[in-house]
């Protein structure tokens, strides 16, 4: 099949070489971008207690392997997707939402990506300076870390994607954030006593919260797996390179953000507090060696999915200046707003991506049979004009169903919420329902059920004529 997005243009914000992702290629991109700070905040709150789940380290051992595995399921579905059609995200969305229900997708990947580079940012600063505390190195500012970390990132936009794939991961960053993660497990383990929590009695309600929490992973890299995928050889690449490279290294972080949580019992400090406090000076250095080299990675991808959104828009939209651009604002963002704020903010905006992506795999492998006019996808008129109606109900109904169950978003959003929905407190904390995987089940169910019954028909009614 035709790969008319591997353009070598310079027009282009990939930078991509004629030679495209092996099985292998792809496993290290997706491991580099899981080896990163969300997988280890996850685990510290799914054994910490306030904030945190309180889960129990059986919980935990059998929690995260099954997140990961729903996780990686979403990841290896939309990666075959993209491959098999050799388009990014915004172009793959076409058929489920509308070229007008694509573009309001689009933005809101963009609202997400800067909010979630800004978390990532700050928190990698936070880290690093808490380090370097440790170490003795005192008075530096965490905006000077995020500054040097943007800056880093932007290096590579200019490299190029396949100079950052070929050289700087496959040779240098994969391995050094790997063996630094080892080290890292290693010096948590020693410190921790598992003695009394063999006997800890579990949070009524709380594993199936674990599992979800680990399964929203998956959503978060959904937009940057899917527009990296469509450089693969072949869908199998794809698929088999998104399950590897996301299972073992998220499975890995998710893990040892635990051990850090039992270790130190996560009394509702800073994150980046918890995962200094205590350790020697070789620990403190892993750690800042860590953050450093995992969170330029981090950046650098999340601005080149949102470039590439951006070119789906419009191609006047395509180019490292774009790329550059979202690099700045996700620093400017982690240096002016609130992170609290902007930490609410993502968590709403990684519903509706969920519901999205859930929406996308029931079209794709449902109703159109893995079949997707290739051409028709780049047409802004035609088959896919507009707003997919169908598309845009199986959405809402995922995310209100969401909302019902664990509302989540910035204070006043969850405070009118709570008080639609009868009860003292939501469904999440009294049930245990998993609010992410039940919501995106409602939407693929809603959408199959509309696309079977109107889509096909409208594609049956077309060939005919035709």
């Amino acid at each position: 099949m035709a790969r008319p997005w591997l353009s070598t243009s310079s027009s282009s914000p990939i930078g991509m070489s004629d030679r495209l992702f092996s099985s292998s290629d792809f496993a290290v991109l997706v491991a580099s971008l899981a080896l990163g700070a969300p997988a280890l905040i996850v685990g510290l709150e799914l054994l910490g207690f306030d904030p945190g789940l309180g889960l129990t380290v059986s919980q935990l051992v059998l929690a995260a392997p099954l997140g990961i595995v729903f996780a990686a399921g979403l990841l290896i579905a939309a990666a075959w997707a993209s491959a098999e059609n050799g388009v990014p995200t915004g172009l793959l969305l076409r058929p489920s939402l509308g070229v007008a229900g694509s573009w309001a997708a689009t933005i809101v990947q963009l609202m997400f990506l800067v909010a979630w580079m800004a978390l990532e940012l700050d928190f990698a600063g936070s880290a690093i300076v808490e380090g370097l505390e440790a170490l003795g190195v005192e008075g530096i500012h965490s905006a000077v870390a995020v500054g040097l970390i943007a800056l880093a990132a932007m290096g590579l936009l200019i490299a190029g994607l396949a100079w950052v794939t070929q050289i700087w991961l496959y040779r240098f960053a994969f391995w050094a954030a790997l063996a630094l993660t080892i080290v890292l497990a290693w010096r948590y383990l020693s410190l921790v006593d598992f003695t009394p929590l063999l006997d800890a009695t579990p949070v009524a309600g709380n594993f199936w919260l674990g599992v979800d929490a680990v399964v929203v992973l998956g959503v978060i890299w959904f937009p940057i797996v899917a527009d990296t995928a469509r450089f693969t050889v072949a869908p199998t690449a794809a698929a088999s390179g998104a399950g590897t490279g996301f299972s073992v290294a998220a499975l890995a972080l998710v893990l040892i953000g635990g051990l850090r949580a039992v270790a130190v019992g996560l009394p509702g400090s800073d994150p980046a507090v918890l995962l200094v406090d205590g350790l020697s000076t070789l620990g403190a250095v892993v750690v800042v060696a860590w953050f450093v080299v995992a969170a330029i990675d981090q950046p650098f991808l999340l601005s080149f999915s949102g470039a590439t959104a951006l070119s789906t828009i419009s191609d006047r939209f395509a180019g490292r200046i774009q790329s550059l651009i979202l690099v700045a604002l996700g620093a400017l963002v982690a240096f002016v707003v609130p992170i609290t704020f902007v930490r609410q903010v993502a968590d709403l905006l990684v519903i509706l991506i969920a519901q999205m992506l859930a929406v996308l795999l029931a079209d794709y492998y449902f109703v159109r049979h893995r079949y997707y006019e290739t051409d028709g996808l780049y047409r802004r008129k035609g088959t896919h004009a507009g707003v997919n109606l169908y598309g845009l109900v199986a959405v809402l109904t995922g995310f209100v169903v969401s909302a019902a169950i664990k509302p989540v978003g910035p204070d006043g959003w969850v405070s009118t919420v709570e008080s639609i929905i009868p009860g003292d407190s939501a469904i999440a904390e009294t049930v245990g329902l998993p609010p992410t995987l039940i919501s995106m089940l409602f939407a693929f169910v809603v959408y199959a059920g509309l696309g079977r019954w109107k889509i096909r028909e409208k594609e049956t009614v077309s060939d005919l004529r035709v």
